[in-house]
């Protein structure tokens, strides 16, 4: 078997990085052996100056880009058209998740829009290519989605596999699947009454063959990405979503079929017709705990680092709850709702943006049918109002926010009456505080691997993760809730520009201390995990 230059260069930057980053005294081989913390996975994920750590795939063995189901019953969607003319600004200014859903059945239709604006197909490139509604990390789409649909129009109760290229779905497994979904979740009543359940999963090797360990944290931002297209769409229609965190991971993974290493669940969306909550729940309380804590004998002591994290993570029946509990915690707060993660606030010298700013007319539908990642960027700047919107989508409305712990530096290159420097986004004051003044493009461009898109985009957008405080309040799986967190808001900002007529970029490839450094965070209380380019591009 031949290698090619490229190939070649690929391995051993792989083999570099995992050799350059061991630790170098005893307590740091301690804290780099410990995978199955928050910390312990992000330091395993990180980049180094000579590659990613872990594996990575051999030339010849690629992983299949899509899952086949062949020989089983397969149904045709309709075309996807658009269900409402509700702008972008608009939905996300009046976000809200639903309180309750209603028993009346959605339509195979509004099942099929909603299934095409989470990650289906689009459109095509001018090569051909299928365009799909969500980003991924070298196109390589990691995610897979299924439905547990019980009251669908035309469609049997049944789970099934959404086959993104023929936008189909393939009947895995027939038979009313939410009663044994709403056991697995430890806000039961979520799924009460919902017509269907879209379930997010990841084929990890798919990064993994390409981007080792690093490719881990892409997977859960493209969850966060395709999530966020799904919420969006479904209020912009006026369905209900219910997006509960806690779930007890491998009776997911059964109920879908799926292994839960190989693949595995990362996110769950209920949805159907707004209603009340359920006056009384069919479901009984559940408490659920981290696998790690309940049985730390059970996580395999070998293997890769994402595995060891994800099996260790693994929600499982814990004692029952005291007398009393009602169930009904938050989506975000799986320890109560009190449980929210202080971010640093900026100085009292800040920059108020400007408010108000009219949405543009786009709809939902259209803004996530026309998304792109821009291939270059041109050097005229970017407006007040054309930054002010970004941020607003991106971190504006708390109602969005299932998460806690993730705030918005944002690096300027080129904005109109903005100095170029390093600022902290206020979202409930919308203002941006200096931290650090003077042209950064150089500095970028270099921690993100020379990539020169970094310098030539009006504005970096990074994302940083709380990473101790979420950990201390809601277990060491927050490192997840965290990374999907990050794809919701990195959704958002692309959704944002397409509506300003500006373009985004994910680099989500940096040297993860360079860029701790450049913006002033330690990298282990505090750390970024995901950054988003936006300016003006093709």
């Amino acid at each position: 078997m031949r290698l090619d230059r490229r190939e070649f260069l690929r391995i051993a930057s792989v083999a570099l990085g995992t050799l350059a980053a061991q630790p170098q005294d005893p307590g740091e081989a301690d804290e780099a052996a410990e995978t199955t913390t928050a910390l312990g996975i992000h330091r395993r994920t990180r980049n180094t100056r000579f590659g990613p750590f872990g594996r990575i795939g051999l030339p010849g063995r690629k992983t299949a880009p899509f899952k086949t189901y062949p020989g089983l019953r397969r149904v045709k969607l309709p075309a996807g058209s658009p269900a409402s003319g509700l702008p972008l600004g608009d939905a996300v200014r009046g976000y809200a998740s639903a309180a309750g859903l209603s028993s009346e059945a959605l339509t195979l239709s509004e099942l099929a829009r909603l299934l095409q604006l989470t990650n289906g197909v689009t459109g095509r490139t001018s090569r051909g290519a299928a365009r799909r509604a969500a980003p991924s990390a070298g196109a390589l789409y990691a995610g897979e989605v299924y439905v547990l649909a019980e009251r669908v129009g035309d469609l049997a109760p049944g789970v099934y596999y959404y086959a993104v290229l023929e936008h189909e779905l393939v009947e895995v497994r027939g038979g009313s699947p939410l009663a044994a979904a709403a056991s697995a979740v430890e806000e039961s009543g979520a799924m009460e009454r919902a017509a269907a359940v879209v379930v997010l999963t990841n084929v990890f090797d798919r990064y993994a063959r390409r981007y080792g360990d690093r490719g881990y944290r892409y997977a859960l931002i493209d969850s966060g990405h395709q999530g966020e297209n799904l919420r969006l769409a479904a209020f912009a229609a006026g369905i209900g979503d219910r997006a509960p965190l806690r779930f007890e991971d491998d009776r997911l993974n059964e109920h879908v079929g799926i292994d839960g290493r190989e693949e595995a669940v990362c996110a769950v969306h209920a949805v159907g017709r707004r209603g009340e909550p359920a006056a009384h729940s069919t479901q009984p309380v559940r408490a659920l705990a981290e696998k790690g804590e309940v049985d730390p004998a059970a996580i395999p002591q070998r293997g890769p680092a994402p595995e060891r994290y994800h099996e260790a993570t693994k929600l499982v029946p814990a004692a029952s709850p005291p007398p009393g509990a009602s169930g009904t915690r938050g989506e975000g707060a799986p320890r109560g709702a009190t449980d929210a993660v202080e971010i640093a606030q900026p100085a009292a010298s800040s920059l108020l943006l400007p408010k108000g700013i009219p949405s543009p007319p786009t709809s939902v539908d259209a803004t996530i049918r026309v998304r792109r990642s821009t291939r270059s960027f041109e050097s005229s700047p970017l407006s007040l109002e054309d930054l002010g919107f970004v941020l607003e989508m991106a971190k504006g409305h708390a109602a969005l926010e299932r998460a806690p712990g993730v705030e918005l530096l944002v690096v300027v290159h080129r904005v109109k009456d903005l100095g170029a420097g390093l600022y902290r986004y206020d979202s409930r004051a919308h203002t941006l505080a200096t931290l650090r003044t003077g042209d950064l493009r150089e500095a970028l461009t270099r921690t993100c691997l020379g990539q020169e898109k970094a310098g030539l985009a009006g504005v970096a957008l990074a994302m940083v993760a709380e990473l101790a405080r979420s950990a201390a309040a809601r277990g060491e799986r927050a490192y997840r809730d965290l990374l999907v967190e990050a794809g919701a808001i990195g959704e958002r900002v692309y959704l944002a520009a397409e509506a300003r007529g500006l373009s985004a970029r994910n680099l989500a490839a940096f040297r993860d201390g360079e860029l701790n450094a450049l913006l002033g965070t330690d990298g282990r209380e505090r750390a970024v995990i995901h950054l988003t380019l936006v300016g003006r591009g093709d």
